[in-house]
């Protein structure tokens, strides 16, 4: 590629001077190149190699010198340097005013002219991801790279040659996903809160405009919201509520609510719906790898329990991750209450769990609503439960889908068009697609979740057009259609690195985690029993929250970087409670905070750095010929 208005000049010195310039001469290509000390030099910077700096200029001429702060310049810059030494065959160099430094925009504008082709704000955006993915810019490359993109008008040219480099499959979906991974708006948490509020305005626009799809919408609705199992800490309120009453197990009907006690003679597990032993372990499903769940996430199913050493099998390093991650969060009530007394999380102590009235809505609404629901055929007992919060998502939803039969067409779309009616459904959806702390460190928590995300997702896209025979609610299926296929991604995602997203139900908020394995697989395979992992999290009270967790055998360091001073004092005053709860366990836990200079970026720092290289990464490889 020819260099724009570049010519070699010479520094005449002043009369003064009584030492004369040296002047050599080298051999460039298949012509002579004279060069002399104090001469200025401008062109396009072609390589670098350590303090080593090739500039090729205008007439396709080009040397190589020694720069001592070479490493601040990118191959594709044009620059000017002044020669000030010609020693041992050697050209010693030094940078110049930054006066003389041209912009790299005029590199992409000369490579399109070069190339033949039209400077258009989407070409010269081509070039520049070209440069910025270190790919060559000869005309070849920028032809492909434009038809490349092309294919994806809609998508941005950053995200697809990034894609191609790191040699991830392209669709219109996961391109799709790759910008929202690479813009930071890949979560799926949030993406429940907006599927939720679609489903909201489905059900007000069913029961205020055709009151008599209500019952139907009604019922097909809230038998997918109660598929699968309680929660874990459902299960726990009904077993204490039991216990209350005289011990036992809790036995659940075919809906997944309990009504009796029962314990196994044979196997000591409680029956659950269906009459069906629960496994402890749980049972994979067979269509598992298809849903989009990651392998690793899939495969840890296999790894049952603590050895004697307080170690999960290392059948997967998602598996062990988990099992860290149970370590870090045994044993931290003393914390939780730190945060509590701290003010940043003024409502801790709630004492309703998630999928309770009480923590639904508060306790103006629920008596409203419990007064809204004394004409409806449903049992006294249940809008008590309202009114006091005592009554869950699944108990309340469970007996109005068996009302529906009962209720007349007006009292149906008035129920479907209340606001509290739309808490306690997205509740229920909200309490499957989340997961605990105390969850994660059950066999098969992640396998179940995302499996029944899948499952739902892609249902609800489809829900409208099912129903009432055409999508009337675009709004909803498009958003179910777009988590659906995050799932897919996050699974292309796993065969190049250990990464999932974590909807975390915590004591008085959900919270949005990713966490990653920063240990390449090579090294897993190596040594199993060495891992380092980071942790994101995004809280409403304690801000964002980074923690890198690395072990080595028994001893396991956590960094926290927090992004308030605020919330870094509140955790070093308490970090001590943490520290001695995961020593007590026999690990040698050493903790550091800090405030975090700069957020996660999931592709830079993680899918990139797993990436196999392409070329040597720290150069450009263009022809500077074209």
């Amino acid at each position: 590629m020819a260099i724009i208005s570049n010519t070699v000049q010479n520094n005449t010195r002043g009369s003064s001077s009584t030492v004369p310039p040296r002047s050599r001469t080298y051999r460039s290509g298949n012509s002579m190149l004279k060069l002399q000390e104090g001469q200025t030099l401008k062109g396009v910077i072609s390589d670098i190699h350590g303090s080593e700096i090739t500039l090729s200029m205008e007439d396709g001429s080009s040397f190589t010198g020694r720069l001592p702060d070479a490493s601040q310049y990118s191959i594709g810059q044009k620059a000017a340097f002044q020669i000030t030494s010609l020693d041992n065959n050697t050209i010693f160099m030094k940078t110049l005013t930054d006066a003389y430094l041209l912009d790299i925009e005029d590199t992409i504008e000369q490579a399109l002219e070069e190339a033949g082709l039209p400077k258009t704000p989407r070409n010269l955006d081509v070039v520049r991801s070209l440069l910025q993915n270190q790919q060559s810019i000869s005309r070849d490359s920028i032809l492909s790279s434009i038809r490349l993109c092309a294919q994806f008008p809609e998508a941005d040219v950053n995200a697809v040659i990034t894609m191609r480099r790191l040699n991830l499959p392209m669709t219109p979906e996961s391109v799709r996903q790759f910008e929202s991974y690479q813009n930071q708006s890949h979560s799926l948490l949030y993406k429940m809160d907006a599927l939720t509020d679609s489903i909201s305005d489905m059900l007000t626009s069913i029961g205020n405009q055709v009151p008599r799809l209500a019952k139907e919408v009604g019922t097909g609705l809230l038998s997918m919201a109660l598929e699968g199992q309680p929660s874990l800490e459902e299960t726990v309120l009904a077993q204490a509520a039991a216990e209350a009453e005289g011990g036992g197990d809790v036995v659940y009907d075919a809906e997944g609510n309990p009504v009796a006690l029962s314990q196994s003679a044979e196997t000591g597990s409680a029956q659950m719906p269906g009459g069906e032993a629960a496994d402890a372990a749980g049972a994979l499903p067979a269509d598992m790898a298809e849903k989009g769940v990651p392998e690793d996430v899939a495969a840890e199913g296999a790894a049952s329990g603590r050895t004697p050493e307080g170690d999960v099998p290392p059948d997967g390093p998602l598996a062990r991750m988990k099992q860290l991650f149970s370590n870090l969060t045994d044993g931290n009530a003393a914390m939780k209450n730190a945060v509590a007394d701290s003010g940043l999380a003024e409502d801790y102590r709630t004492p309703f769990i998630h999928e309770q009235a009480g923590f639904i809505l508060p306790p103006e609404e629920r008596e409203a609503f419990a007064r809204f629901l004394s004409d409806f055929p449903l049992p006294e007992t249940l809008r008590q439960g309202v009114a006091d919060g005592s009554v869950t998502a699944r108990e309340f939803l469970t007996q109005i889908r068996r009302a529906f039969a009962d209720m007349t067409e007006a009292q149906a779309g008035s129920l479907l068009a209340s606001k509290p009616f739309h808490a306690f459904v997205k509740a229920q959806f909200m309490s499957g697609w989340t997961l605990s702390p105390e969850q994660l460190k059950q066999e098969n928590a992640l396998d179940t979740v995302y499996d029944k995300m899948s499952r739902q997702f892609e249902a609800l896209s489809h829900f409208s057009e099912q129903t009432l025979g055409r999508d009337l609610f675009t709004q909803m299926s498009g958003t179910a259609s777009d988590m659906s296929e995050n799932l897919d991604f996050m699974k292309t995602l796993n065969q190049t690195f250990q990464y999932i997203q974590l909807p975390l139900k915590l004591q008085n908020q959900n919270a949005h985690g990713d966490l990653y394995v920063m240990t390449r697989k090579e090294a897993l395979k190596k040594d199993p029993r060495n891992l380092k992992v980071l942790l994101h999290l995004d809280m409403e009270h304690l801000g964002t929250l980074d923690i890198q967790i690395a072990r080595e055998n028994t001893a396991v360091s956590a960094r926290f970087f927090v992004s308030s001073k605020e919330t870094k004092n509140l955790l070093e005053r308490n970090m001590e409670l943490l520290s001695d709860a995961i020593n007590k366990q026999g690990y040698a836990f050493s903790p550091e905070l800090s405030l975090k200079e700069k957020d996660v970026d999931i592709v830079n720092d993680f899918i990139a750095s797993e990436a196999p290289p392409v070329g040597d990464l720290k150069r450009y490889n263009f022809d500077l010929r074209a």
